[in-house]
């Protein structure tokens, strides 16, 4: 399997008009390609549109692939969050700078370092977007 294969999709403007459509499919769209399709949206809308726009479609995107609980409003807006603020702290060229430049933001357990493991899989954290906690 190729790089670009296991990655998933790299076409994340697209993808982005795709997710803002509603007609993004589940097939392709790994967490490098959710990253990518944030920063095109933060990119592209101002902060809290872009986050609306994500949101419904990721929630859309769930439902239709008939896994809505895997849904996560905590993690959605945590990672838009700090996309925004990785976005407005330097001027890149690309969607791939900025994924080369933040590949921690790749990382399995970045969010870790705000969130408990228990908090993250808790119901509440799947239906609001819950603030980061020091246990």
């Amino acid at each position: 399997m190729s790089r670009a294969n296991s990655e998933g999709r790299s076409d994340y403007a697209v993808m982005a008009q795709e997710l803002s459509a509603g007609t993004l499919g589940p097939v392709g769209f790994s967490h490098r390609a959710h990253l990518g399709v944030a920063y095109e949206m933060i990119t592209r809308h101002e902060v809290f549109e872009a986050m609306a726009i994500y949101a419904r479609g990721l929630r859309a995107l769930t439902e239709a692939a008939g896994v809505p609980e895997k849904y996560n409003a905590t993690v959605t807006l945590a990672f838009l969050s700090l996309t925004a603020e990785r976005a407005a702290a330097k001027d890149y060229e690309s969607t791939l700078q900025f994924l080369t430049e933040n590949d921690d933001l790749l990382s399995s357990n970045v969010m870790a370092h705000y969130f408990s493991p228990a908090l993250m899989r808790s119901d509440l954290a799947r239906r609001v977007p819950l603030l980061p906690r020091r246990d």
